[in-house]
C-alpha cells in the first residue's frame, strides 16, 4: 500500500522538513528551501511517471537478451564513468536498452552501437550540455570507429533508438527516487548507530551505501519487477540495516517514502540476499561503508 498518493501535497509543502517526530540528521537547510521549490511536486511527479519504463506489467524475465545483460551493464557503467557522467545518467540509459531490448530481438550486431547510443541520449536528457560526450569522441572510446561506424551512422543509431522509445526519453530508475529520500533526510537525531549517537558521517555513509545498493541492483534484471519507488525505499532500508541504524524503519520514513515496512520487506529480502550472494559474508557483520561504492564494478 503506497499510503501518501492520494494526499494533496501542494497544500502541505511549506518549505518545512516533512517529519513531525524526528529532526533530520545532516540537514542543515530543507532542500525546498535552498531550491526555492515543492519538490514534493517532483516527487508527485515521478511516481505518476516511473511505470513508463518499469512495472510489473512490463517485466519480462524471459527476453532473449538477458543471459548477456550483465555484460552491457558493466560495459555501458564502464563507459559511462570515463565520459564523467553522473550515476544517474547510467542508470537512465540502461533503462533505456532495457525497455528496447526486452520487446525486441535485436541483431547481436547492432548491441554495441545501440546500447552506445542510449548513452549518448540519456547523457543529452540527464547532463549540462557541456559535459555530454561528443559523437567523435564516444566513437572512439568504443572503438565503433574502427568497425566502420561514423557521425552520421552514429546519429542515425540515435534515431533509431529514439523511436524505439517513441520519442519519450523521461525515463524513472530507483536512484532519482534515493536523491529525493536523502535531500529530504533519512536520518534521524534520535537514530542510533550500533547503540550509539549518530557521527557526522553517517549521513554520508547512507549516501555510500544507497548509491552501492542502487549499482548492485542494476545489475540483475529481476529487479525490475518491482517499482522504481518501491525499490529505492528497500535499497534505503538496506542502507540502514546494512549501518546498523535503530529503528531499521521509521514512521517519518513512512511518510516520505509512503511505504510501511512491511510493504518492503519482501523486496528488502530479495536486495539483501543478492548482495550476500555476491559479497559473501558481508551481510552478516557490520561493515566499514569505505570505498564500497567502488567494489561494484571491481570485483
Amino acid at each position: 500500500m503506497f499510503v501518501n498518493s492520494n494526499r494533496n501535497m501542494k497544500e502541505e509543502c511549506t518549505f518545512k522538513p516533512i517529519q513531525t517526530w524526528g529532526k533530520p540528521y545532516g540537514i542543515k537547510e530543507p532542500i525546498d528551501r535552498v531550491l526555492n521549490v515543492c519538490t514534493e511536486d517532483i516527487f508527485i511527479d515521478m511516481l505518476e511517471r516511473q511505470l513508463d519504463y518499469v512495472s510489473p506489467a512490463t517485466y519480462s524475465p524471459i527476453a532473449s537478451y538477458l543471459p548477456y545483460r550483465r555484460y552491457l551493464v558493466d560495459w555501458m557503467s564502464d563507459v559511462g564513468e570515463r565520459c564523467s557522467l553522473h550515476n544517474t545518467t547510467i542508470h537512465v540509459s540502461i533503462l533505456f536498452l532495457d525497455k528496447i531490448f526486452r520487446s525486441r530481438d535485436i541483431p547481436r550486431g547492432k548491441w554495441q552501437l545501440l546500447a552506445t547510443a542510449c548513452i549518448s541520449l540519456a547523457a543529452k536528457y540527464e547532463e549540462a550540455e557541456e559535459y555530454c560526450p561528443t559523437i567523435p569522441d564516444l566513437l572512439q572510446l568504443t572503438k565503433l570507429n574502427g568497425v566502420g561506424h561514423t557521425s552520421l551512422s552514429f546519429r542515425e543509431g540515435e534515431l533509431e533508438v529514439l523511436r524505439f522509445l517513441g520519442w519519450r526519453l523521461r525515463a524513472i530508475p530507483p536512484l532519482h527516487f534515493i536523491g529525493y529520500f536523502l535531500a529530504k533526510g533519512a536520518t534521524f537525531e534520535n537514530d542510533s548507530w550500533q547503540g550509539r549517537a549518530l557521527i557526522e558521517k553517517i549521513p554520508k555513509y547512507i549516501k555510500k551505501y544507497a548509491d552501492f545498493f542502487s549499482n548492485l541492483t542494476l545489475q540483475d534484471y529481476s529487479f525490475q519487477q518491482y517499482l522504481p519507488s518501491k525499490l529505492a525505499a528497500a535499497i534505503l532500508l538496506a542502507s540502514r540495516e546494512a549501518l546498523q541504524l535503530e529503528p531499521k524503519w521509521r514512521p517519518e520514513l513512512v511518510k516520505l517514502t509512503g511505504y510501511e515496512e512491511n510493504d518492503l520487506i519482501d523486496i528488502f529480502q530479495h536486495v539483501w540476499a543478492y548482495y550476500e550472494e555476491q559479497f559473501p559474508g558481508h551481510g552478516c557483520r557490520s561493515t566499514s561503508p569505505r570505498s564500497v561504492q567502488d567494489n561494484i564494478y571491481n570485483r
